[in-house]
Parts: C-alpha cells; sequence; structure tokens
C-alpha cells in the first residue's frame, strides 16, 4: 500500500511539474497580428505610380481571428493620391479611400500626416478563411506627386482595432522621391 502512495505522489509530483513548465513557457506568449508592405523599399519619381501589397500574418498557434483594422498613413507632400484595390472580401467591413487627418498622430511620426483605413471582421473567429498566410490582403496604389520633394518617405501601418487577445505590428515601407 506505502508503493501505492509513493506512486501516487510521484505522479502527482511530475504533473504539477510539465503543468508549471507549460505555464512558464507561455506566459507572456501573445499572439501577434503582423501587416506589412511588400515591397518594403522603392525608389521612385515625381508622378510615378507605385503598387504596394498589404501583407497580413499572425505570429503565434492561433492564426484565425476575429479580423483586424488598420490605418496606412503616408506624407501628403511626396504622395498625390492613395487607393486601395484588391481588397481580400471576406468579412470587409470597410476600406476608405478618403483620407483622414492624422491629428492623433497614430502611427507617433511626425512626417506622416494623412491617413486611410481598412477593417475585416470574422464573428466566427475563424478569419481570414480563404487566405494562407502570409497572405494578400489587399493591395495600396499610390502616386507620387509632381512636385514631391527629393527625400525618403515612409508609409506606416498602425492598428484601428485587432482581434482581442493578439498584439499587432505593422511595417513600414520606405519610399526614396529622386
Amino acid at each position: 500500500m506505502n508503493h501505492q502512495i509513493l506512486f501516487r505522489n510521484k505522479i502527482w509530483q511530475l504533473f504539477v511539474a510539465v503543468t508549471a513548465l507549460l505555464i512558464i513557457a507561455t506566459a507572456g506568449y501573445a499572439e501577434t497580428q503582423q501587416v506589412s508592405f511588400t515591397p518594403e523599399n522603392v525608389v521612385a519619381l515625381s508622378n510615378e505610380s507605385l503598387t504596394f501589397q498589404l501583407i497580413y500574418n499572425v505570429e503565434g498557434m492561433k492564426e484565425k481571428t476575429t479580423g483586424i483594422g488598420i490605418r496606412i498613413h503616408y506624407d501628403s507632400t511626396v504622395v498625390d493620391t492613395i487607393t486601395l484595390t484588391d481588397v481580400y472580401g471576406e468579412g470587409v467591413v470597410g476600406a476608405d479611400n478618403i483620407p483622414q487627418e492624422d491629428t492623433g498622430d497614430f502611427d507617433s511620426d511626425a512626417s506622416t500626416d494623412k491617413y486611410i483605413v481598412v477593417a475585416w471582421a470574422g464573428i466566427s473567429g475563424k478569419w481570414p478563411t480563404f487566405v494562407s498566410l502570409p497572405g494578400t490582403i489587399a493591395t495600396v496604389n499610390i502616386v507620387v506627386k509632381k512636385d514631391a520633394p527629393n527625400r525618403e518617405s515612409k508609409m506606416n501601418i498602425t492598428s484601428a482595432g485587432n482581434a482581442s487577445g493578439y498584439d499587432f505590428s505593422g511595417k513600414s515601407a520606405l519610399i526614396l522621391v529622386q
């Protein structure tokens, strides 16, 4: 009978140790929704049209979410027009091509002064269903101004609303106007 008690105690200790290791290993591990541009760096001339793919990915164990909303920030002294095309259709709740003034400085970048917004929702928690990750969720089209200054300009991505329990990471694109 003592052997059975000792065996149960050993099993219990092993269970507690494994559980503790799993908790420690996953503590602070957050799922992250990532959005980036492809290409990341472009050399452009005045009045040139440029196209960027908006790439979505999830870092972590759970790839399917309840959606995402993003802002695409830009410098209006460099960018004449900006539009979204080929927006991934599942759960799209808005793709606003009307620029907004970035008075809230959502991207913490004084060089950008405007942004456009696009958002998706997946109530079932399985968004995106039809995109293999990482995958393209929209195309961003810009036209460089005729009188754009010869310098670097960034387009930044910020969250307008990410899925509950997920962090957000937006990667900028750099445009070098020559």
